[in-house]
Parts: structure tokens; sequence; C-alpha cells
């Protein structure tokens, strides 16, 4: 895979997931984010964990509820990997590591010197509905796999244990699901891990 690829990637992710980015990056209620590297825009803040009209399944609902990124951003990309560290102003960090030859992902999503979750994913597999998303919390314990249906293009959640349910367009903004593969953070500078 190219190294383009990824920010051809990170566009049609956030494209599905109906993000934007100015700089700052909000969850809003109505277009979030989620990109391999996809979280982001800007509004209230109705959608954050799971208010609103959407209802998350409880192994989502409190998942990092405290790392909300929010606050101007900057991102480091690693051209010759893929791989990408984003920081934003009030702490947040996502760490997103891309294996070029495979299009493996794992993002860490930290707050201070906590973990508040982590992911891992093939690019290739989710963005055309044929794979999932791990979700692991703090602990390191996977809590659910996420997936885009290509269908649809809802996300299908399945709390470990559990039954797959479908989140509507209202969950694209909400907290963690906005933050699952990452940010569309586009303002380039130095973000150390």
């Amino acid at each position: 895979m190219c190294k383009l690829d990824i920010s051809v990637l990170v566009g049609l992710l956030a494209i599905a997931m109906g993000c934007g980015s100015n700089g700052t990056s909000t969850p809003s209620p109505g277009g979030g984010a989620g990109g391999a590297s996809g979280a982001g825009g800007s509004g209230g803040a109705a959608g954050e964990n799971g208010t609103s009209s959407c209802s998350l399944p409880s192994c989502l609902k409190n998942l990092g509820a405290n790392c909300v990124e929010s606050g101007v951003c900057t991102v480091q990309n690693d051209t010759a990997t893929g791989s990408s560290n984003t920081c934003y102003a009030n702490g947040v960090k996502e760490i997103n590591v891309h294996d070029v030859e495979t299009d493996d992902r794992a993002l860490t999503v930290t707050k201070g010197s906590s973990t508040c979750f982590s992911t891992a994913f093939n690019g290739n597999d989710v963005y055309v509905g044929m794979g999932s998303v791990t979700v692991k919390d703090a602990s390191g314990a996977t809590v659910a796999s996420v997936r885009l249906d290509d269908m649809d293009n809802l996300f299908k959640v399945t709390c470990t244990g559990g039954q797959e349910v479908s989140l509507d367009d209202s969950c694209k903004s909400a907290w963690p699901v906005s933050g699952l593969m990452g940010t569309n953070c586009s303002n380039e500078g130095t973000c150390t891990p």
C-alpha cells in the first residue's frame, strides 16, 4: 500500500462518518469522526457519551468517558509508515500505528499518563465492511467488536458475550464511536506519544 493510501482511507472513513475538521475537534450530535486516523467535527456536546438520541451499548457507553478529544489538534505523520500521533489541547493523545504491508492498524487513546482505550483493525477490511474493529478497555480487556455495514453504512456493535446491535446515525458522533479509529486532524506539527 502506498503512502498516500492512509490519507485516502482516512478521508473515506471521514465521509462515511459524516465528519469534518477545522483544527479543533469536539464531538457533535450530527457529524462525528473516526478515521483510521476520523474523529472530529464541531458542534455541541449532545452527542457525547451516548446522550441525545443515541443509545450506545453498555460496553461502549463509558469507555474512555473522560477522554473525549477537544480543542486545537496537531497531528504528526510518519509518511514512511502511515503512522501518526495526534495531540489535543485538553491532553488527549491518539497514537495510530500502521503496518503498510498488511494495513493492520493499532490505535491507543490516552489522556495524560492513563490509557483510555485501544483498538486494532485492518483498514482495508473495515472500510469495505468485511472486517471489524476490536475495542479494548484501559486494562486491555476486549470489550467489543465494531464493524461498518457496507449496505446501510451503520455501525454494528457486538459487546463481548453479547449479540450484535445496530447503531443509528446519531451515534456516529457519540464518544467513543467517533474516536474508534482515530481522528481527522489536519494541523500538521509535533506530537510526541
